[in-house]
């Protein structure tokens, strides 16, 4: 069971970079380094505004650990023909199922670790603390993560009939009562930790039976959210969307689709349809404009938004080649030029939503931090940005 385990790592590992290949691409990663670079910037000039004893940190530093302690699932590698063909098997899975569990862990200790190294500048700040709290804080991140995931490894398992119920609970709990303990007094939440890691590790031990179709499901779960991500950067195959319509939509569909020519027609209707397209662009820029609204230096507000905008359009341009392989598309009696003009018409107007959006959020109108002459310079480079986009961009990304 342990070679089948790693024969399965190595294979999903493989289907795994094929993806990250693509979402880490030129555009993301930079986008990344400005993003971080932004928040740290921005998190660093805030701690000092953050008096002593203030008595909101520690609550909120435990509810942003107990979410961290949520990050990073068992990842079982489970397949569908397992329930049959596994079955007769299922007394010998503990050494698959235990190298299963270290395989997540390593992974989501990492994730804690950083959790953690977020906010303990901003309890520092506000607490006096020994150099030995520090140690406590590791232990308590690493064993509150063994803990949720022995959890997880419950649910899969045949017990009682409200086991997975109650193992869900308690992965949400147990982190609360041990963070809150942590947080207050270290070495209580550490002996805390360790107690209930050491009785759900032995119950753990004692139930060898597996609800096949149970762990089926949480792996296919869990492997749709990974696919639902990658698909924000290119399309995967496995994710369908579900066709639904949304008859307040019918205005834009006719805005978007006002020309001449059936090109206009179907690049209007298609872009609202089609689920990928459509959602990315919604997605991209509600995260730009999330992302550009809490950044509140200058020159850094605008090139993120500027970057933002680009990384839009450069999602759309492929939509231009969305009909290449129906044939009926090669039927319309119309030339290539108009073809070209729709597209251009529609990514026009398309960009000139996201960049006003954009620009709403850059502009941190709620907060307001920046002046009328910088949000009117963000307006301003927006469109140029756009028109040029469109203008040139558009026809080198065709050729």
């Amino acid at each position: 069971m342990s070679a089948l385990f790693k024969t399965r790592k190595q294979s999903h590992l493989t289907h795994l970079l094929k993806y990250w290949r693509l979402v880490f691409n030129d555009h993301f990663v930079i986008a990344l380094f400005f993003l971080f670079g932004a928040l740290a910037y921005s998190y660093a000039q805030w701690l000092p505004k953050v008096t002593t004893g203030a008595v909101w940190v520690r609550p909120l530093i435990v509810i942003w650990l107990v979410l961290v302690s949520q990050i990073g699932r068992l990842a079982t590698l489970v397949e569908k023909a397992d329930p049959v063909v596994l079955l007769p098997q299922t007394s010998q899975f503990n050494p698959y199922f235990k190298q299963a569990w270290w395989y997540s862990y390593w992974r989501a200790g990492i994730i804690s670790l950083a959790g953690l190294a977020v906010c303990l500048p901003l309890y520092w700040r506000v607490v006096a603390y020994h150099q030995v709290d520090l140690f406590y804080f590791i232990l308590v991140a690493l064993l509150t993560k063994a803990l949720w995931l022995l959890r997880a490894r419950q649910t899969i398992s045949f017990g009682l009939k409200k086991l997975p119920q109650v193992a869900k609970i308690m992965q949400w709990t147990e982190p609360m009562v041990i963070w809150g303990l942590t947080i207050w007094y270290p070495l209580v939440g550490l002996i805390v930790a360790i107690i209930l890691l050491g009785i759900t590790l032995l119950r753990v031990r004692q139930q060898t039976e597996i609800n096949w179709r149970l762990a089926t499901a949480v792996e296919m779960q869990r492997m749709d959210s990974v696919y639902r991500f990658f698909n924000l950067f290119t399309d995967v195959p496995s994710v369908q969307g579900k066709v639904k319509r949304r008859q307040w939509l019918s205005g834009l569909i006719n805005w978007l689709a006002k020309g001449e020519g059936p090109w206009s027609y179907l690049y209007g209707h298609g872009f609202v349809r089609n689920v990928d397209v459509g959602n990315l662009v919604m997605r991209l820029t509600l995260v730009a404009m999330i992302v550009t609204y809490f950044v509140t230096v200058p020159w850094l507000n605008t090139a993120l938004m500027l970057l933002f905008i680009y990384l839009v359009a450069t999602q759309l341009m492929p939509f231009y080649h969305q009909y290449d392989q129906i044939a009926f598309t090669h039927l319309f009696p119309v030339s290539a030029s108009e073809q070209h003009q729709a597209f251009e018409k529609l990514l026009l107007k398309i960009m000139i939503c996201v960049g006003l959006l954009i620009v709403i959020g850059a502009s941190s109108i709620g907060h307001g931090h920046f002046s009328l002459s910088h949000q009117g310079l963000n307006l301003i480079l927006a469109m140029v940005e756009v028109w040029l986009l469109n203008r040139y961009y558009l026809k080198i990304r065709i050729k």
